[in-house]
């Protein structure tokens, strides 16, 4: 065997054993989110309003290189814009789109648990990542499309490594710098979470030299475009925009109690209830899972098991690394918002997954074993079914406040005149006002696009 292919071993190959045909996983990997979270009345809302004042603002190429708050992430704006031409004031394109894209991020998940785990636990923690009511966050805010572009071209880098380490080639590199560039330039998110893939090689694979030394260089690589950009079209302005002393304080508790709850805890509590304003049965049960799942890798696992919950870890943490610098300064309950969850459930599935593996090992055939685990994935879905129109409910009554004020302000009414209540509902105080001239420049790019246009009229 060549010194730099790592042991055939060292990467279980459970991909191609049997299981469910793959093109009938990714066709119900697609469904899921449609049937869950595909809904009409929705419409522009928040960090929407953000997008489309740069876009009516300034001349296109300047609106790619225009910085949203701390993020620069042209690659986003470049996709967004177009949809936005496409779609206009139709909101439920968007809406699916995001459906759609969350179906192909949760297919690349599936992918990737068959490399580690065999098809039937695999593709039922991927079923149940699908169906989460957490991705209401990306599916019914099309701005959010920038997260799933971002772990989607992160899971394709993931993918391409472990690719890498059983066959390295320099086409696989050459494709995993793309992927990890065109992850940072869709949404900053994954910044810090790139040396997770020279990090997979190392602890994973267990790669040593050659390998995982070239896959750090191209990391490395893949950061230079992003920092020149950075630098030259958003700066140090943009990077202390919500974090003021971001460059010239030390974080305090804030941040160090910040990190492991966004990291860790949060998408276990998601698990057993679908809205972050948790129960306190789910902040206790979340907590006992996260610990009981740990104990059982640590304790109980092989080897190569510890080093997979290890780098989940590490997945999860290396992000929120920045992410809390950014956010700790606001309240608490913020590490905690459900956009966040779509990264950090990758990284929970993994650890219940291998630790169910374990057990399951353990006890075979044990049908106390298997109705535990029937009835917590019961719990799990359940949870996610009655939590959803709760989310729906809110997002619905935001929409009917933007549309609201939306044909007010084109239509010349004052800002001064709409109550402050609905105003703040259709754009929240944290992000930028309209005047009725935005509105006004904002409903003729939406209609530029389109042959009908269409009215505005309000969600039911």
């Amino acid at each position: 065997m060549h010194k730099d292919v790592p042991p055939k071993s060292s990467i279980p190959e459970t991909a191609a054993s049997g299981g469910v045909p793959s093109w009938l996983a990714a066709l119900l990997l697609l469904l899921i989110p449609v049937i869950f979270f595909f809904r009409p009345g929705f419409f522009f809302y928040e960090d929407d309003w953000t997008a489309l004042i740069q876009m009516v603002e300034n001349p296109f190429w300047r609106y790619l290189a225009t910085p949203n708050g701390e993020q620069w992430f042209p690659v986003f704006q470049f996709l967004y814009y177009g949809l936005v031409k496409i779609g206009g004031e139709h909101y439920y394109l968007f809406v699916l789109v995001n459906c759609l894209g969350t179906g192909v991020t949760a297919f690349q998940l599936y992918l990737f648990f068959r490399r580690h785990w065999l098809p039937a636990p695999a593709l039922t923690l991927t079923l149940l990542y699908a169906g989460m009511a957490l991705h209401h966050a990306i599916a019914w805010n099309a701005f959010y499309l920038c997260y799933l572009l971002s772990l989607g071209f992160f899971l394709g880098a993931l993918l391409l490594t472990d690719d890498y380490l059983r066959s390295p080639s320099a086409a696989r590199l050459v494709a995993i710098g793309i992927c990890s560039l065109f992850s940072i330039l869709s949404h900053n998110y994954t910044l810090l979470a790139l040396p997770a893939l020279p990090l997979y090689a190392l602890l994973v694979g267990r790669s040593e030299g050659r390998p995982a030394c070239l896959l750090g260089i191209t990391v490395g690589l893949a950061y230079l475009p992003f920092v020149w950009g950075y630098f030259t079209f958003a700066g140090v302005a943009a990077a202390s925009s919500l974090n003021h002393v971001i460059l010239s304080k030390l974080p305090g508790l804030d941040f160090l109690l910040h990190l492991p709850a966004g990291a860790f805890l949060s998408p276990f509590l998601y698990f057993f209830w679908g809205h972050f304003h948790f129960p306190v049965y789910a902040l206790v049960l979340g907590s006992v899972l996260l610990a009981a799942c740990l104990a059982v890798i640590w304790f109980k696992g092989t080897a190569s098991e510890r080093r997979l919950a290890l780098w989940a870890l590490l997945f999860n943490a290396l992000p929120f690394l920045l992410i809390s610098l950014a956010r700790y300064q606001r309240p608490a309950g913020q590490a905690f918002v459900a956009r966040y969850g779509v990264f950090t459930l990758v990284g929970a599935l993994l650890l219940m997954g291998t630790a169910w593996g374990i057990l399951a090992r353990r006890f075979p055939g044990d049908r106390r074993f298997k109705a535990l685990s029937l009835g917590l994935l019961a719990w799990f879905f359940l949870a996610q079914v009655l939590s959803l129109p709760l989310w729906r409910a809110r997002y619905l009554e935001a929409a009917r406040a933007s549309v609201l004020v939306y044909q007010q302000l084109g239509g010349g009414t004052s800002a001064a005149m709409i109550p402050p209540e609905i105003f703040a509902k259709f754009c929240p105080p944290l992000h930028p006002s309209l005047s009725g001239s935005q509105v006004e420049a904002i409903r003729r790019f939406l209609e530029s696009g389109q042959k009908a246009p269409s009215s505005g009229k309000a969600p039911p």
